[in-house]
């Protein structure tokens, strides 16, 4: 009875497996899709998407598409395609397999019928889903060819940048019809399709190279394509043509609408007015920089106690060649824009900004040989101050200590950090680290410096209003980052590197770094007070460099301006760092002083002991250069240097080896440097002289100001009654 009863159930459930099969499919698999928009915060309609259906002219027949866009999808994405009845068991297997080998779901296995289920039903979630999913398969197989099943494919498709269907992704990526694509454009629309907001090429232009190569090789191996004219393909260079118009922030727009494909209205975080004003800014700074081989800049606004993105400008432009790119998601070499987080290391451990480190010629051993490494300037200024090294951005010593600290420490607080492509084998990873030798993100090192701004919090930004905020997790050590915070907000610890008065020195409290990658490629500045950060991206996309633009000089200028714009003036400290006071140290050793020392103070902690006596001065002041130092000196013909005596006065500012950094947009007048000594009461009246000109006399206790008319280096010379006093060589900046 049994036996029977099973049989019947068997023979009724396939009964209605076959019916169900036969039956019509749904219509409204096939409703046209409505347009997709995404707002501003206030708002303001940003962009309007409309997407493709069978009765609109977006619509493209298969033999109007390049047959090699149809051969790499198939390669691709179903290589059985029209040998199986909708789901393919071989592959199925096959992933099942490789799955279970990797121990993680590393393949799928999905048909192209199974995709196209999807695109015009959606799927549950979870392993129903999956079933559902190859029974709908199953049904486009029964009712639909195989060309229909391709053609509605590649016309509801997500090939990313806010493009649903194979037209608007041709047209808006390349400039071209789906029949007129080279091999090479198709197969990067075809790399695209796996994960279009990670490997679009306007997004990361690299990982949508190999994305293409892939595909070429798919096909080759699948006999669709011949090896020489595949590696003709992979030889031509992916040529971003865009040139529909758009709006404001359409990179972000694009980002928006690939964070949630399926939702019909996107309200998001962006200050349309604010956006307009940051575009601005950069269309001026890009003006004033012609003809140094400057293209492009990214700049990132985000609002602290909310996290939220405020403005996003992805390039120059998107009608500016290669402007479709988006540079704040490209990864780029950072330069020293990196060092926060490696001094945030040494603080941790017990470090201080007061201690010394020091910035002589060094020898490192590396994989590839010797590296001596050399500070911007050119310059060695021998023992500084971890405050100085940092605010300076100082090569030599960032260098010797990640020796001291360990390059796998550094590393793995980047990938902590979320600087994904941090994360290669420790053979590949060196000293160069401690310059930005790896590639970042802007929003990246946003996210990080986000993390030095929270006390050590780390929260991914927001980019939709309503959601829920990110969880934040502790990344840095409170007490290390306000260390930090409180160097990079501090004018006088910048002075050695870029002097008084530039771009990074607001009238407001802010902490700011910048950055400049080898050969002048790229440059960097990340800023941000209590409430708003800034971060900037200065470049070429192609990788060209540019001329004599560093940090300073390209995007500093950019994240001044908005910086300004968004404070208005108003701005609160940024605190004292906790369970901080103020501690006297020497000034040249940083140990405890003496009596013949130079007192300066910093931050120790409280109760904590203090460092050892220094060993460098003797009662009278006279310099004992340590042995590690004594190289460095003689260099310096500094042998038995002593502190000045009674009635003699000494250069201040400008230190030896400085970069003054001068604003062109000012009237000469307003951008004058000033030249300040050192002197005793009593001093006699001081002459300055830049390179052998005199350019003021007056008492030694009052500043002489000077015009630079020239960029480049100079000579600055103290005089005191017919006798050279002090000498200093500067690097200066900004002068048209």
């Amino acid at each position: 009875m049994r036996k029977r009863l099973a049989l019947l159930l068997a023979a009724l459930a396939s009964l209605a497996v076959g019916i169900d099969l036969v039956r019509p499919l749904p219509a409204s698999w096939f409703e046209p899709v409505e347009a997709r928009r995404v707002y501003a915060r206030d708002g303001e309609l940003l962009a309007e998407r409309a997407l493709p259906d069978r009765g609109r002219p977006e619509w493209v027949a298969l033999d109007e598409v390049a047959p090699a866009l149809i051969d790499g999808l198939i390669a691709s994405e179903d290589r059985r395609f029209g040998h199986h009845p909708g789901v393919d068991p071989i592959a199925v297997g096959r992933a099942a397999w490789h799955d279970l080998r990797a121990r993680a779901f590393v393949e799928g296995g999905s048909t192209l019928h199974q995709q196209t289920a999807r695109l015009l039903a959606g799927r549950p979630g979870g392993l129903p889903g999956k079933a559902v999913e190859a029974w709908r398969a199953l049904k486009l197989g029964w009712h639909l060819s195989d060309d229909e099943v391709l053609g509605w494919y590649l016309n509801r498709a997500y090939f990313g940048r806010g493009c649903w269907g194979v037209a608007c992704a041709a047209r808006r990526t390349f400039d071209e019809s789906p029949a007129s694509l080279s091999v090479s454009e198709a197969a990067t629309l075809v790399g695209v399709l796996p994960s279009p907001e990670r490997l679009h090429p306007e997004v990361d232009a690299d990982a949508a190279r190999r994305a293409r190569d892939r595909v070429l090789s798919r096909m080759v191996a699948e006999g669709r394509l011949s090896p020489e004219v595949a590696e003709e393909a992979r030889a031509e260079p992916i040529e971003l043509r865009r040139r529909t118009p758009e709006g404001i922030a359409p990179h972000f727009v694009a980002l928006a609408l690939d964070d949630d494909p399926e939702r019909a209205e996107v309200r998001t975080t962006l200050d349309a007015g604010l956006q307009r004003t940051v575009e601005r800014v950069v269309r001026e700074q890009l003006a004033m920089l012609q003809g140094r081989e400057v293209d492009h800049a990214s700049v990132l606004v985000v609002h602290l106690p909310s996290d939220e993105v405020r403005a996003w400008v992805g390039s120059a432009g998107h009608d500016a060649p290669s402007g479709q790119v988006d540079g704040v998601r490209a990864p780029r070499s950072p330069g020293s824009a990196l060092k926060p987080f490696l001094y945030e290391l040494a603080f941790e451990r017990g470090d201080r900004p007061s201690d010394v480190l020091l910035d002589i010629p060094s020898r490192f051993g590396t994989t590839h040989g010797t590296w001596t490494p050399a500070n911007y300037s050119g310059t060695f200024h021998g023992p500084v101050s971890m405050r100085v090294a940092l605010g300076s951005s100082l090569n030599v010593p960032a260098v010797r200590l990640l020796d001291d600290l360990g390059v796998p420490v550094l590393q793995q607080r980047l990938v902590e950090l979320g600087m994904d492509r941090v994360r290669r084998p420790a053979s590949q990873v060196g000293l160069g680290l401690a310059l930005g030798d790896v590639e970042v993100t802007l929003e990246q090192l946003a996210t990080a410096y986000g993390a030095l701004a929270r006390g050590g919090r780390l929260r991914p930004f927001v980019r939709h209003v309503g959601g829920p905020l990110p969880p934040d997790r502790e990344v840095l050590d409170p007490v290390g980052t306000a260390l930090v915070v409180d160097v990079l907000a501090d004018p006088g610890a910048r002075v050695l590197g870029f002097g008084r008065y530039g771009p990074l020195e607001r009238a407001y409290p802010a902490a700011v770094k910048t950055g400049t990658s080898t050969d002048w490629r790229d440059n960097w500045t990340v800023g941000f007070t209590d409430t708003w950060l800034v971060a900037v991206w200065v470049g070429n996309f192609d990788h060209r460099a540019m001329v004599d633009v560093s940090g300073v000089t390209g995007a500093a200028p950019i994240w001044a301006a908005v910086m300004d714009v968004l404070v208005d003036g108003r701005a609160e400290p940024l605190g004292p760092p906790p369970g901080q006071e103020q501690r006297r140290v020497c000034a040249l050793s940083g140990h405890a002083p003496g009596p013949g020392c130079p007192v300066a103070t910093d931050w120790a902690p409280i109760g904590g002991a203090d460092r050892e006596p220094c060993a460098w001065h003797d009662e009278g002041g006279a310099v004992r250069w340590p042995p590690e130092l004594a190289g460095w000196a003689a260099s310096r013909a500094l042998e038995s240097s002593a502190v000045p005596g009674e009635g003699t006065a000494s250069i201040a500012w400008p230190r030896d080896g400085a970069v003054l950094w001068v604003d062109p947009r000012q009237p000469p007048e307003s951008s004058r440097l000033p030249l300040r000594a050192a002197a005793p009461s009593g001093s006699p009246e001081v002459d300055w002289r830049v390179d052998g000109a005199s350019v003021g006399r007056g008492p030694a206790d009052r500043p002489v100001l000077w015009s630079p008319a020239r960029a480049g280096r100079h000579s600055v010379e103290l005089w005191s009654e017919g006798q050279r006093i002090g000498a200093v060589e500067v690097d200066v900046k900004g002068v048209r």
